[in-house]
């Protein structure tokens, strides 16, 4: 059986991300190219688009590779629905400082400027905001359905589930003791020393006997 270098790459990936080793796990993937692509629980997370949580949303996706034109749409619903909350400078930062949104205002010139048309206005028309195009809930579960596609599931803990069971093998084959502390990176049982007796030399009190009577 051979095993993918890829494989062994997503599995160093899952750990940092579940150790919160966030900027290492994005050097990771930028450097190897193999992105992790996973959330915890698909469930959750089509429930946090549905509902809106987009913090958690967006933690998710930008530790995913998401093709740009989703990451486009699922931004440009944040402004829209931020503008409707009258979050004015949360949705302007997002316009105007995010890479989505400078693809958007090249590639898309029209469709950026009714976003700046929309940051600008002093009251919000969902149906001018959306332009015709379905209402919040429906374009919700149609960001949903996208992004379900681009991520997936995987175990908790796979790295160091793999590595117990390979301890477990080795020990009910009699390759390693049970009752040995073992060194797991450098494959070997640690050996432990009995504590040295050592001679006293150096006083640290006197002890003083009554005189015999």
């Amino acid at each position: 059986m051979n095993i993918e270098s890829a494989d062994v790459i997503r599995l160093i990936e899952q750990f940092l991300k579940e150790h919160s080793l966030h900027t290492t796990l994005e050097a990771l993937q930028t450097e190897t190219g193999v992105f992790l692509n996973t959330v915890d629980d698909d469930a959750a997370f089509k429930a946090d688009i549905v509902k809106g949580n987009w913090d958690a949303v967006l933690a998710s996706v930008e530790q995913a590779r998401v093709p740009q034109a989703k990451r486009i749409d699922l931004y440009e619903q944040i402004i829209i629905e931020l503008v409707e909350l009258q979050d004015i400078n949360p949705a302007r930062a997002l316009l105007r400082q995010t890479e989505p949104m400078d693809i958007m205002r090249t590639a898309e010139p029209d469709r950026y400027l009714h976003l700046e048309r929309l940051v600008s206005r002093t009251s919000f028309d969902a149906r001018h905001a959306y332009r015709g195009n379905a209402d919040k809930d429906a374009r919700r579960l149609a960001i949903a359905d996208q992004l379900l596609n681009e991520v997936s599931t995987a175990p908790a803990s796979r790295l160091l589930t793999l590595l117990g069971h390979s301890i477990k093998w080795q020990q009910q084959h009699g390759q390693l003791s049970e009752d040995v502390p073992y060194d797991l990176f450098f494959g070997r049982s640690q050996t432990i020393r009995p504590p040295e007796d050592k001679a006293p030399h150096k006083l640290l009190a006197t002890i003083k006997f009554p005189k015999k009577q």
